[in-house]
This record gives C-alpha cells, sequence and structure tokens, in this order.
C-alpha cells in the first residue's frame, strides 16, 4: 500500500453532455465519504466533464482559500462532504436553466450568431460563465482585483492552515481537440496548448503547436492579451463543442503559419480522449479514478445503409476503438491502482437498482447528452448511480487509498429515488418511462402521456388552419405552395441535427449554405428572423419547459410533490 506522500491520484471525469455531469456527482459524493476528494492531484476532463470539473474546482478553490472559522481545523473529510452537499443542490439548479434554450433567448445574440460574427460557442461559454461560474466568484471572490472567471486566475493558492495532513491541492485540466491538427488541446491555469500523448510518440508528419504558459516572458504583448482574457467559460465551451452543433471556438494570432496569423479551431476533447485519460497518463499518476458517463457502442440488428447514417455509425465505432485504446492503457496500472465506473456496467447493476435493473441501466445509457433542463428524477438517478456503482467497484476491486471501508454518512438527497420509486412497483415504471423519454432530443413533454401540453397546444392548429386559408384566398397557388416548400424545408433544417451536421461536413453543401446567409444578411433577414427564435426560445423556457420539470419533480410514493429538503 501507498505511503501517504509517495502516490499522485488523478480523477478522470468523462464527456457526455449534463448526462455524465450529474453522474459524477454521485461519484463525487461517495469519494468525499471515502475521503478521497481531499487526496486527488489532478483533475482531467472533457466536455460535460469539463462543466463539473470547473465547478467543483471553484468550490474547492473558495473552501481552501477563505480561513476557516475561529475554532475550527483545517478542512477535512466532512468539509469535502458539505462541499459535494452544496454542489448535489446548486449545480442543479444551474442545470435547470437550459443552456440550450438560453442560447437564442436574445434576439441581439441571434442577429450576431447569424450574420457570422459570433458563434453559439461563444454564447454557450457566456452562459456557462454567467449561471454556473460567476456567481461561486461574486461570492469568494468579490472584493479581490482577481475574477475567478479567467482561466489565469483559476489557480488554488491554499491558506497554510486549510493544509490538513493528507491534504492535496489539485491542478485542473479541461481537454478539447485542436481541428487543425488533430492533437489534444489543454487548457490550464498555468499554459494553454496542444499536449503530446503516449500514442504519438515519435516524429509526427503534422507537427504540434506549442504549449504557451501564462508567465512566459517570451510572450508578445498580443500573445499575453489573447491567454490573459481567456475564460473558464471559454475553457469549458470548447471541451464541450460538439462538432456539428456547436461552431469551432476560434482563438486568433495566438500563433504564427508561413509568418502570417493562424486562427486556432477547437472542439469536443472526446475526438482524442473522450475520458480524459490520456491527460492523466501524460502527468505521470500512479493512481487514477475514471468516472465515465459517455455514449457507448449500442448493437445494432439491422444497421442502415443510407450514406449519412452509416457515416455516423462508423464515426460510433471510431469512437469506441478510441476508448478502447485509453481503458487498455489504464488497465496496465494493475489491480488497487485505478477504479473504473462506467454507466453501462452490467456487473453491478442488479445490485444498484433492486428490479427492472437492465431496463434502468439501459434508459440511463440512452437519455440525451444536450445540456438542456433535466428534471429531478433524472438527475437524481444519474446521481445515485454513480454513488452507488463508484462505491461498489471500489468496494469489490479493493482500491489501494481507501484506507478503510467507510460506510455512508451523509443522506444525500438522491437516495431518496431508492423509497420513492425503485421500491414501488408503479411507481419504479412511472420512474422508468420518464427515464425513456429523456432519451429524446426534442419534444419530450408531449411524450409523458399528460393532458396539459396538449391542451396549451389545442389553439394552434386551429390558427394555423385559419392562416392557411387566408392565405388560399389571397395568394395565388403558386406563390402560396413556394411559401409552404419553404416552410417546411427551414423546419426540416432547423430540426434536424443530421441534416446540420451533413451540411457543414460537406464542402458543396457548405458554401450553399453560406452564400443563401450571405443573401439573407443582405435583405436583414436576421434581424426579424433573430426576434423569431429568441420568442420560440422564451415559450419553450416558460412553458413546456417549465411543465417538463414540473413533471420530473421528485414525489412521494403517494404521488404528492415532495418539498427539497434543506441542506443540512
Amino acid at each position: 500500500m501507498e505511503t501517504c506522500n509517495d502516490f499522485k491520484l488523478g480523477l478522470a471525469l468523462s464527456g457526455g453532455g449534463f448526462r455524465s455531469a450529474l453522474f459524477h456527482v454521485g461519484v463525487l459524493a461517495r469519494m468525499a465519504e471515502l475521503d478521497l476528494l481531499r487526496k486527488v492531484d489532478v483533475i482531467s476532463s472533457v466536455s460535460g466533464g469539463s462543466i463539473i470539473a470547473a465547478y467543483y474546482f471553484l468550490k474547492v478553490k473558495a473552501l481552501l482559500e477563505q480561513a476557516p472559522p475561529e475554532g475550527q481545523e483545517a478542512p477535512g473529510r466532512e468539509a469535502y462532504i458539505r462541499l459535494v452537499a452544496e454542489i448535489e443542490v446548486d449545480f442543479l439548479a444551474a442545470v435547470q436553466k437550459n443552456m440550450l434554450m438560453r442560447t437564442f433567448l436574445n434576439p441581439g445574440k441571434n442577429t450576431r450568431m447569424l450574420a457570422a460574427d459570433f458563434s453559439n460557442t461563444e454564447r454557450l461559454a457566456e452562459l456557462l460563465t454567467r449561471y454556473f461560474y460567476q456567481p461561486i466568484s461574486q461570492k469568494y471572490a468579490s472584493g479581490t482585483k482577481q475574477a475567478w472567471n479567467l482561466l489565469k486566475n483559476i489557480s488554488i493558492r491554499p491558506l497554510a492552515a486549510n493544509l490538513k495532513t493528507g491534504t492535496r491541492v489539485p491542478f485542473l485540466i479541461i481537454n478539447a481537440t485542436s481541428l487543425n491538427t488533430g492533437h489534444l488541446w489543454q487548457f490550464t491555469s498555468i499554459a494553454v496548448g496542444e499536449q503530446r500523448i503516449g500514442h504519438e510518440a515519435g516524429d509526427d508528419p503534422i507537427g504540434f503547436l506549442k504549449k504557451f504558459r501564462m508567465n512566459d516572458d517570451r510572450l508578445t504583448m498580443e500573445q499575453r492579451k489573447i491567454l490573459y482574457n481567456i475564460s473558464l467559460g471559454q475553457a469549458v465551451a470548447a471541451s464541450s463543442c460538439v462538432p456539428g452543433i456547436f461552431e469551432p471556438l476560434q482563438i486568433r494570432n495566438l500563433y504564427k503559419a508561413n509568418g502570417k496569423p493562424l486562427t486556432i479551431r477547437l472542439v469536443d476533447g472526446g475526438l482524442v480522449d473522450n475520458q480524459g485519460l490520456a491527460s492523466l497518463f501524460a502527468e505521470n499518476c500512479t493512481h487514477i479514478i475514471c468516472s465515465d458517463a459517455s455514449d457507448i457502442l449500442k448493437p445494432e440488428n439491422h444497421p442502415s445503409s443510407q450514406f449519412l447514417n452509416v457515416a455516423l455509425r462508423a464515426n460510433d465505432i471510431l469512437m469506441e476503438r478510441i476508448r478502447g485504446k485509453s481503458l487498455n492503457e489504464l488497465f496496465k496500472f494493475g489491480p488497487g491502482r485505478f477504479a473504473m465506473f462506467d454507466l453501462g456496467d452490467s456487473e453491478t447493476r442488479n445490485q444498484i437498482f433492486p428490479a427492472d435493473s437492465e431496463k434502468m441501466v439501459r434508459a440511463l445509457t440512452r437519455i440525451r447528452t444536450a445540456m438542456d433542463s433535466f428534471t429531478d428524477r433524472e438527475a437524481d438517478t444519474l446521481m445515485y448511480c454513480g454513488y452507488h456503482l463508484s462505491r461498489k467497484v471500489m468496494e469489490n476491486n479493493g482500491f489501494e487509498l481507501i484506507r478503510e471501508p467507510l460506510p455512508a454518512t451523509r443522506n444525500w438527497r438522491f437516495l431518496g429515488i431508492r423509497d420513492r420509486f425503485l421500491n414501488n412497483d408503479e411507481n419504479r415504471k412511472d420512474l422508468l418511462h420518464h427515464l425513456e423519454v429523456g432519451s429524446r432530443q426534442m419534444f419530450k413533454v408531449f411524450l409523458l402521456k399528460k393532458a396539459m401540453p396538449y391542451a396549451i397546444l389545442l389553439p394552434v392548429p386551429m390558427i394555423l388552419t385559419l392562416l392557411t386559408l387566408y392565405l388560399i384566398i389571397r395568394l395565388s397557388p403558386m406563390t402560396f405552395w413556394g411559401l409552404m416548400l419553404c416552410f417546411i424545408l427551414v423546419l426540416i433544417y432547423t430540426q434536424n441535427q443530421r441534416i446540420l451536421k451533413l451540411m457543414d461536413n460537406v464542402a458543396v453543401l457548405r458554401r450553399i449554405k453560406h452564400r443563401i446567409l450571405k443573401i439573407l444578411i443582405s435583405l436583414r433577414f436576421p434581424e426579424p428572423f433573430s426576434y423569431i427564435m429568441a420568442l420560440a426560445s422564451w415559450i419553450q423556457l416558460t412553458v413546456f419547459d417549465r411543465l417538463f420539470l414540473r413533471y420530473g419533480r421528485v414525489r412521494e410514493t403517494s404521488g404528492k410533490p415532495v418539498a427539497r429538503r434543506q441542506q443540512r
């Protein structure tokens, strides 16, 4: 067994949108109980894992930099348990603000996005900063000169009084992928740039973009300005930038190629390593804990032969191969030196869920990875699964850094799922249906078998019918059917993510898209359309999103809503 000072513990938090982030909260809860969170040296995160990793990191920064109350000792196990308990409540509240819909809620921002002056990834970075990271910064860093919203300011500088024996100061690595070279890109408070990983050893014909240290005296004034103004939200947004849905995050003028300024374009770190393990290997960690709630390859008995579906399936297979390569490197650490928690784990599911375990795990692995609102039921079940899975795996595998098996010491809010739903046949089926609906990207509230959403929409077909009759009377048939065709094409284009991905990946279609966009901009079309987008987002947020969250509240077995327990 390792002694107190001869190990380096790395924590990897995988990608997978808000689904993975909520699963990771459950893992953090059990790690806090086992007194492992205090021992983490490096946190490596990807995509959705980066959202919760940055949030947790700022909480730890606040804990270790604030003077302990008079008469109290340095933060120990109980302090980290209380910290995760705060995250359990506050992080879900931020998730339920629905980042996806809020991206289009501001007409002015919509106009900028439509005019190609401002990307939806930059908008996402603003929202992540506003709803996740800025509240922590305002609470703990108010009155200081260093805003925690900036990447360069997030290093933890603990007070000596807070460093209890065994407490480590964690280092955060946020991983993205460089489209320029295809290499792993790292954001840290110390340096920004590409990182060479194990299987890239030796000469690389593409070459690496050098990593810039924030305190390098050789930086030009322009480079210094660029690096110093990278926000934590931008780093997380780049790590979460799913190709085809979000535009690449751009960093201009940091590098030069052939004497000309180079624009770096960054996307989801999952293209290189969706588990976040590569950065931990590069950091020479001796022990690794990997929380993996990413998409797993699912069997298809009758795979489609259509071009786009084949391309998407091929991409899923390649991602699974990359995952397998990373896990093979992890398994080389040997027994007791790593712990791996896989959301799709079939070996422990019967120990976690008392009944319908296969259906429950399958439903959880199929929940959307989007950044929209997650209901209490979805969130609590994901946290519950992450908590119990990590508990079972570490107990069974004998992770070396656990001095002794510690029992649960807090009545976590998400544990109420078992008594309210899992131990009751009728309520469990209701929960299972809710989780299965959660796999849909759109129109989820209409699939919950509730009358209210349909009642709200009832006047819409009547209005559309009257409008259609009016247009038929007032317009010529050719004009009318031309407008209808345009409406249908716009609807298909804006609602089908696969079409969006195809448009961006096929050069001819991408050129056509940009030409149409230029014509619309010259006609000032984006301005009214931006208001339409904002109105649609507002309706979704204030009506249907609220209904979805209401139907997903955690309830007693009697069906009556349960008020959230106050944090202890």
